[in-house]
């Protein structure tokens, strides 16, 4: 067992970092209608309007994909409710949504452009593509958590073997431990061994409880199916 334990709460405003988010997405929409109106030669930018769209592409990008990160690790500290399917798919995808608004329309408007030369609409349409892609892979949350996950986590960590509302997990697993006679958890290497409480290991994606500890404590809801996955044992 690791020596030195940590006591962390998760780090960062949930409030603040998607009013950051927000204001980001605002940013790289902006970039985009600079685009569009370069496109459609509604506005005539100081220098080669070909340049000022690559640019307007990659702040796009930048600005979508860094709100993106930013409103996803908001939801990791602060989650919403699946109460409500549609809404939780919002709330959780709400990046992914916005990367395809970001991108989607101007590669349909450099697609349909009659004035642009034609390797160079090839290559910029490639371009936009290309960060439509990215930005929707990158701002998709694959393993969305809700708050019943969070508020099942808090239930079953109140019998912990290392006090009300403390968990140990490894960095490379997906579960969180509160045996402390576990056979998995004595498996894992002390410099990969973390102790924390709820909120901390909720947001590291440590959601649900190992099958062993659960078996111990008599607990079936928010338990890990599969293999325990503490992969950082050797």
């Amino acid at each position: 067992m690791a020596e030195s334990k940590t006591y962390v709460k998760p780090k960062g405003n949930p409030m603040l970092l998607r009013a950051i988010a927000v204001v980001l997405w605002v940013l790289g929409l902006a970039c985009e209608t600079a685009g569009i109106l370069i496109i459609l030669q509604k506005f005539t930018p100081p220098s080669n309007p070909i340049v000022w769209i690559v640019i307007a592409l990659v702040l796009d990008l930048i600005l979508v994909v860094i709100g993106s990160l930013l409103w996803k690790k908001a939801n990791k500290i602060d989650p919403p409710s699946e109460k409500n399917k549609v809404e939780f798919f919002i709330k959780t995808q709400l990046g992914a949504i916005v990367a395809v608004i970001a991108f989607f329309p101007i590669l349909i408007i450099l697609l349909m452009d009659k004035n642009m030369d034609k390797k160079v609409k090839t290559w910029v349409s490639i371009l936009a593509g290309i960060c439509l892609v990215v930005a929707v892979g990158l701002s998709i949350d694959y393993d969305p958590i809700s708050l019943e996950d969070l508020e099942q986590m808090r239930a079953n960590t109140v019998s912990s073997d290392f006090g009300k509302g403390v968990v140990q997990w490894s960095k490379n697993s997906k579960v969180y431990h509160t045996w402390g006679s576990c056979s998995s958890l004595k498996r894992i290497l002390e410099d990969n061994l973390s102790e924390t409480d709820v909120d901390e290991a909720f947001e590291k994606g440590k959601t649900r409880m190992c099958r062993f500890c659960a078996g111990n404590f008599g607990i079936t809801e928010g338990v890990d199916t599969g293999n325990t996955n503490d992969d950082d044992t050797d």
